[in-house]
């Protein structure tokens, strides 16, 4: 459980850091996509248990476009 005090530390730490927030909630929708429990009943998993074909070809296609935005950060 999570006191008050640390909720309102959390909140004025983001609330200062909107840049770090951003960062922050964008990774975690793009994990959400790629580590979904598909053994939940949500909308998300009952999506991609609809579409599995697609998800992989998706998952592959993020694969790919991760390899290469390492590349050329690297360069």
């Amino acid at each position: 459980m999570v006191s008050e005090a640390q909720k309102e530390a959390t909140k004025k730490y983001r609330a200062e850091n909107p840049l770090k927030k951003t960062y922050w909630d964008r990774k975690g929708q793009a994990r959400g996509f790629i580590n979904v429990n598909l053994k939940k009943s949500t909308k998300l998993s009952q999506a991609i248990n609809e579409n599995r074909l697609q998800y992989i070809d998706d998952l592959k296609e993020l694969h790919s476009d991760i390899e290469q935005r390492l590349k050329d950060l690297q360069q």
